[in-house]
């Protein structure tokens, strides 16, 4: 199969697997909020802002790590090291899986009482610690799978452990019958654990198949460079990750504790916490459904081409990718900005998510050409350039924070997340830009798609209107306006020039490079 239809179907294949969880993530945020209530939505919340610090223990960087080992082996046709390398990143996995799982049961009374404040999180934070191991031998798994681009492997395991997550949860939450916010969001953290377990087993006999038709015939060889390489990649990024980690984890303690000093009582602020951080901002960042898979999938592409020294491929891919991911971000804004309102009420009958989803919007294509640029600096071996920029941000994050969440509330962590991935994404620009010297052009990639999108939308609603639904205030109606105003826009950019698919084709076929004589 052509390299470029492989790249295609893989980036389909993650995309409606993505979406589907984004999906199933919004209204599973509307069940729980409806079975928790905004305190426990937020209890909840908190507690999983601690797992995520452990998690980035767990996890240590391995899945960029096996990612990059496989795609470097196959791009040099080295394919005996494909099983070496993996055997290298799973010991790695379960080295630091165990050892954060131990960790964080250790620590989970501490936790508990001293960073968030509330005993009732934590029977939820020990057995949250105990999907660790599984969580990280999945990612690093998932990462081979991504290298060698059978990612639907890793997609369907993926969406089996969502749907079996959300069975569960609505079991234990349904016949169980917690008898408090403490019972329920144990059950609903029993259920994670569960799915982890399941969904790991369910990867790993995928996993174990592939390997076996696929390398069976390359002998094991053992090589002192493969484990030098998995080191020099994997313990920079995740160093810099675990003090980032850190720093978020703080950064959201420091929010509710400023909401209280802002004058909100304790109930107020976790309320006010639960609704940004499982209503707003999931909503702002659902267009990663698409995203996502297309800059994971960047990742070894670029690899691959520095492997084999091909600069004019990855200039080319550079170009096409950003533009398109302007096109992407700039529609998604502005549909986003457009319909704040009946978001907010249609999917979470709360009108100040609506609010806030409006506020963050404008600020989602500087978002999606950030995550852009820092898959394709890690396919050149800068991922340590990456982590640096993301603690830069992570610490001003902190700051910021600290500064005008207590004198702000609310508005001031918005501020804050504008400000800080506007900084962000400049310094991650000014790097690619001197790595590869891409040909920019602001007309095709920032004022036609805004211009377009306006247009679209303004079509979008004459045509509805005309036709009797110009107000969406149900979700199918929602739907209806947001698929049609997509449609008009993506008609639209084609119209102007703006994209050909033909060009992403053309970008990932695969060419035998012949570097030139000097």
């Amino acid at each position: 199969m052509r390299k470029s239809v492989i790249f295609i179907k893989n980036t389909l294949i993650l995309s409606i697997t993505a979406l589907f969880m984004r999906v199933l993530s919004v209204y599973f945020n509307v069940y729980l909020s409806d079975k928790l209530g905004s305190e426990g939505l937020g209890l909840f919340t908190l507690t999983l802002s601690v797992y995520g610090l452990a998690t980035t223990l767990a996890t240590s960087a391995i899945n960029l790590t096996a990612t990059r080992m496989v795609a470097d082996a196959t791009g040099s046709a080295k394919y005996s090291d494909v099983k070496h390398a993996m055997r290298k990143c799973i010991a790695y996995s379960l080295f630091f899986g165990i050892g954060s799982m131990l960790l964080l049961i250790l620590l989970s009374r501490t936790i508990a009482l001293s960073m968030l404040g509330d005993i009732r999180t934590l029977e939820s934070l020990r057995a949250l610690a105990l999907t660790l191991p599984f969580v990280s031998l999945s990612s690093a798994i998932s990462g081979y799978f991504t290298a060698v681009r059978r990612v639907s492997k890793s997609a369907s395991s993926q969406i089996f452990q969502q749907l079996l997550k959300v069975a569960l949860t609505v079991i234990g939450l349904t016949f169980l019958t917690p008898r408090n916010t403490k019972e329920a969001c144990l059950s609903v953290v029993l259920a994670s654990l569960a799915s982890e377990v399941i969904s790991f087993l369910f990867l790993i006999v995928f996993y174990l198949a592939d390997l076996r038709k696929n390398y069976k015939k390359y002998k094991y060889a053992e090589s002192e460079d493969l484990r030098k390489k998995m080191l020099n990649i994997a313990l920079p990024t995740a160093f810099t990750s675990y003090f980032r980690s850190a720093l978020v984890t703080v950064e959201h303690l420091l929010i509710t504790s400023g909401l209280k000093k802002s004058g909100m009582s304790q109930t107020d602020a976790v309320s006010a916490y639960g609704v940004m951080q499982a209503k707003a901002l999931p909503t702002v960042l659902f267009p990663y459904a698409f995203l996502t898979p297309f800059c994971s999938l960047l990742v070894p592409e670029i690899a691959e081409k520095r492997a084999a020294g091909d600069s004019v491929g990855i200039n080319r891919i550079t170009e096409t990718a950003c533009r398109f991911v302007f096109a992407f971000g700039i529609c998604a804004a502005g549909i986003v900005i457009c319909y704040s309102s009946e978001i907010g009420q249609v999917i979470y009958s709360d009108a100040e998510a609506g609010k806030y989803i409006r506020i963050l919007a404008p600020v989602m294509p500087v978002m999606f050409i950030d995550t852009t640029i820092d898959s394709i600096l890690k396919g050149l071996n800068e991922q340590l350039y990456t982590m640096k920029v993301n603690l830069v941000d992570s610490l001003m994050s902190v700051m910021v924070v600290f500064m005008l969440v207590p004198k702000m509330g609310m508005l001031g962590y918005v501020i804050e997340i504008i400000f800080c991935e506007i900084v962000n994404t400049s310094l991650s620009a000014a790097r690619l830009i001197k790595l590869t010297s891409p040909q920019i052009h602001p007309i095709k990639w920032i004022f036609l798609p805004l211009l377009t999108v306006s247009l679209s939308i303004f079509i979008s609603k004459l045509i509805l209107t005309l036709l009797g639904v110009g107000s969406a205030y149900n979700m199918p109606l929602l739907a209806a306006h947001i698929a049609l105003a997509v449609f008009v826009y993506s008609i639209l950019l084609r119209l102007l020039g703006c994209y050909s698919f033909r060009e992403i084709a053309e970008i990932f076929r695969k060419r035998k490079y012949v570097p030139k004589r000097t």
